[in-house]
């Protein structure tokens, strides 16, 4: 047991240590550093404490994905539905970390061999992918575990080598974000996981205690990156992680890093993605599915504008803190179901009332005024309307 709890954790502090999760750290700069690391923690204990652990706790629990256990409260329907925002959100996730990937690998690349190419950089990435895809289970844990140890040592040198560097004069102000804003994004990174943990911990006994290694692991390592992208613009100046990792003198460990980083994390985005489409389809061949799924993300990445990175963020938070606030009232409060029709209502309401709530600036941010709003909502209407007993 002790080894399986090793393997979890180390699966998803792998799965936090990504360019991603620093290049959104990097977001926070203009907050300065002691309500910047305010914002990294309070997101995390909402997205990991409050999102994370429940979902994990219910894959386990129920032994379901994490999307089968959308069925407690959407049914047959709701779970087509979920499972298809899931796999949507999942390709664009594996676009997002191959682009991150290549623009690195570029950069530092273009500093060793003086060889640039965005379609031969995302090709490799792609390429590992496939191969990490084609490893059996116990290899892959094996493999993985290994990994993410060096890529453990990897993050340190590099952090070390940068702040070995004179500090800059001063910190580029290039955005204006409120604390509630820099809390939410750190949730809402957190929330892109939380259709997925699931799917990690539905074959494992002890809920609790695997629900909280899984979150235990990916915590640390996103509080980490996170506070690196911040530490790094406000030690050297730059917001474009690329420029700092050509700089840090590291070359080709720089360059493992990233490249590992991205295989670790999008591994689990393609695999997920394959299993929410076989809550549609019904295939079993998850493994096959998740090699089309990291193919489509790579066309999407070849083409791909980070502009709308943020954008990205909180539509998942939009789409899933709704649907997930309602899962855990009928399971965790009530152990009983509105009709269909309400909880889809509530969804819907949710989803589209995300938006409005943004502009409250709230300093917990929007995702927790939703949970306990929503969350108060759909209690209340249990009142009125009837309720159906879970099995």
């Amino acid at each position: 047991m002790t080894k399986l709890y090793r393997s979890q954790f180390l699966l998803w502090l792998g799965a936090a240590i990504s360019i991603a999760e620093i290049v959104t750290g990097t977001l926070l700069a203009p907050l300065g550093l002691s309500r910047g690391i305010a914002a990294i923690l309070l997101g995390h204990l909402i997205g990991g404490g409050l999102f994370l652990f429940p979902a994990g706790y219910l894959g386990a629990k129920l032994q379901r994905s994490a999307l089968g256990t959308a069925k407690l409260a959407f049914g047959k329907l709701g779970v087509t539905l979920a499972s298809g925002l899931n796999a949507l959100q999942l390709i664009g996730w594996t676009a997002v970390m191959i682009v991150n990937a290549q623009l690195a690998m570029n950069a530092v690349s273009r500093q060793l061999i003086h060889f640039q190419s965005p379609l031969v950089m995302a090709l490799i990435v792609t390429g590992l992918i496939l191969i990490w895809l084609r490893l059996d289970a116990q290899r892959l844990f094996q493999l993985n575990n290994v990994i993410v140890g060096l890529l453990v040592i990897g993050v340190i040198v590099m952090l070390g080598l940068v702040f070995a560097t004179p500090a800059s004069a001063g910190v580029p102000t290039t955005s204006s974000l409120s604390f509630g804003q820099a809390v939410e994004l750190n949730v809402t990174m957190a929330l892109s996981w939380l259709p997925v943990i699931g799917d990690y911990t539905q074959r494992v006994d002890r809920p609790a205690p695997i629900a909280l290694v899984s979150v235990g692991g990916y915590c640390l390592g996103s509080i980490v990156m996170f506070m690196t992208g911040l530490l790094v613009v406000l030690r050297t100046g730059q917001t474009d992680i690329t420029t700092v990792l050509t700089q840090s003198g590291l070359g080709l460990v720089a360059l493992l890093i990233i490249v590992f980083s991205t295989v670790t994390t999008t591994f689990l985005d393609a695999y997920s993605a394959a299993t929410s489409l076989a809550n549609i389809t019904g295939s079993r061949a998850i493994n096959r599915v998740a090699m089309v799924v990291t193919v489509m993300g790579f066309i999407i990445a070849v083409t791909l504008s980070m502009r709308y990175y943020e954008n990205f963020l909180y539509l998942i938070g939009s789409v899933f803190t709704p649907l997930y606030t309602i899962i855990f009232v009928t399971y965790f409060v009530r152990q009983a179901s509105l009709p269909l029709w309400a909880n889809f209502s509530w969804w819907l309401i949710g989803a589209v009332g995300y938006y409005p709530l943004q502009q409250l600036d709230f300093p917990g941010g929007t995702t927790l005024l939703v949970l306990v709003g929503l969350g108060g909502l759909v209690w209340l209407s249990g009142q009125a309307l009837p309720l159906k007993r879970l099995a």
